[in-house]
């Protein structure tokens, strides 16, 4: 029997329309009524997370900037949380700035970026909130506020192939000391070293005293992979990248088709 079900949020859990249909509430429900356990772990920021689960008043684990911070929906005080090697920040953000793109910083409570009019964060914006301030200068905002140590992730947005290609200019030394992935086929992120979707759902099965075997995890993004690598059965959404459907157990019906929906009512 399987004892808990981690969630992505953003093309899993939510349709096209940024909402969690009828079906897919009622099924968490279910679940939930048979005693498993639902953990959500999004790259969204924790405000919104925190906010959405109190909508739907589910007071469960969630991780929130993959993996970046673990808490639960009532709680005030995080238990866990990882920032960014600060050692290499003002490199990352040369490369990123030196290439036209324009950096997004999410600090637990505030995520800024530059004053520009860069369109694709415009399009990011949607998933965001609070919203993003600008600032004039990144990196100097960064220095004048102290905030080197408090950086929990980095964003970028724009067209995938576009992305891939400054992925490729990150040095070895960036990409050892800080894991990088696709959130979405428009957003690439870059977190602390071996923080991830799958080590976030390690520390909330250690918290929850669950063997990672009894485990159901969900998702459609390159950011899913480290969950569903490691846990008991994994499930790719039917709009899943091609990469994230090549290794799972199963692969439901798309986030416009209730797949999570489909797919809990099948194993649960």
């Amino acid at each position: 029997m399987y004892k808990l079900i981690a969630l992505d949020m953003d093309g899993t859990t939510f349709n096209e329309n940024h909402e969690i249909s009828d079906e897919v509430k009622d099924s968490l429900f279910y679940a939930m009524n048979k005693g498993v356990k639902i953990a959500f772990i999004s790259g969204r920021e924790e405000f919104t997370v925190k906010e959405i689960l109190k909508s739907l008043n589910l007071d469960t684990y969630y991780g929130a900037l993959n993996g970046s911070l673990i808490s639960t929906t009532y709680s005030e005080v995080p238990k866990f949380v990882k920032s960014l090697e600060k050692k290499y920040i003002f490199d990352i953000l040369d490369i990123i700035e030196n290439n036209d793109f324009s950096p997004i910083i999410f600090l637990k409570d505030f995520i800024f970026t530059k004053d520009s009019k860069d369109e694709y964060v415009e399009i990011i914006s949607k998933f965001i909130n609070p919203e993003i301030a600008r600032v004039k200068d990144v990196k100097q905002y960064i220095k004048d506020n102290k905030l080197e140590e408090k950086v929990l992730k980095i964003g970028i947005c724009q067209e995938y192939d576009v992305l891939k290609e400054l992925d490729n200019k990150f040095t070895d030394t960036i990409k050892s000391e800080y894991t990088i992935s696709f959130s979405l086929p428009f957003f690439l992120e870059l977190m602390a070293k071996d923080t991830d979707k799958g080590s976030c759902l390690k520390e909330i099965c250690r918290l929850n005293n669950i063997d990672i075997s009894e485990t159901i995890a969900m998702g459609d993004g390159e950011n899913d992979i480290p969950m569903l690598n490691i846990c008991g059965l994994s499930v790719a959404m039917g709009n899943a990248m091609e990469n994230v459907k090549k290794n799972v157990n199963y692969i439901t019906d798309t986030n416009k088709n209730d797949g999570v929906a489909k797919a809990i009512r099948k194993f649960v």
